[in-house]
């Protein structure tokens, strides 16, 4: 078990695992991702980084990958990964559209990652990330996130033309990839 991991778990109501994510949930989330295509590429809770290297080892040259993070020690963790492409932020999912659009001049993205733990918010925080994150979507936009229950689901199907799901029973607990798309 990661003490990093377990301590942020403990001290952190925001950090939702004490397990890094599993190669099977990386794999299963990296193949949702065309990488040919995609220009802008957001992840919300990156934490230690593990789907970011994967995001990272897989983008063109001239794509742009914006972390948002707001766990200091999973910040230091990220700042060793060196790597012109990632841009991290010291902010949370709600903050992204804003933040993007002011300083960093971005109005869409292609695709939007999350392993931010919604369980752990409260509804309306969960409803106002799930519509910015629609609306920071480009039109062919794609949001990918793997959870532990069913709570969000219901918002990705109302808010998106199409909402998928798929059980990843090899993870630590088992989990669920919820994918909406534009």
């Amino acid at each position: 078990m990661d003490n990093l991991l377990l301590k942020s778990f403990i001290k952190d109501k925001h950090v939702g695992a004490i397990f890094e994510s599993s190669e099977i949930i990386v794999k299963k989330i990296i193949e949702k991702i065309d990488f040919q295509k995609a220009k802008i590429i957001v992840e919300y809770g990156p934490g230690k980084g593990v789907i970011t290297k994967k995001i990272l080892d897989n983008m063109h040259d001239d794509a742009a990958l914006f972390v948002f993070e707001t766990n200091k020690y999973f910040i230091n963790d990220l700042h060793q990964i060196k790597d012109k492409r990632l841009i991290i932020i010291n902010a949370g999912a709600e903050n992204a559209q804003l933040i993007l659009k002011n300083r960093h001049k971005t109005e869409s993205v292609d695709y939007i990652i999350s392993t931010i733990p919604f369980t752990f918010l409260d509804r309306r925080a969960r409803r106002r990330i799930i519509y910015r994150t629609f609306t920071l979507l480009n039109e062919k936009g794609r949001f990918i996130t793997y959870q532990y229950s069913w709570l969000i689901f219901h918002l990705i199907n109302r808010k998106f033309k199409k909402a998928n799901w798929k059980f990843v029973l090899l993870n630590i607990p088992p989990a669920i990839i919820f994918e909406g798309i534009k």
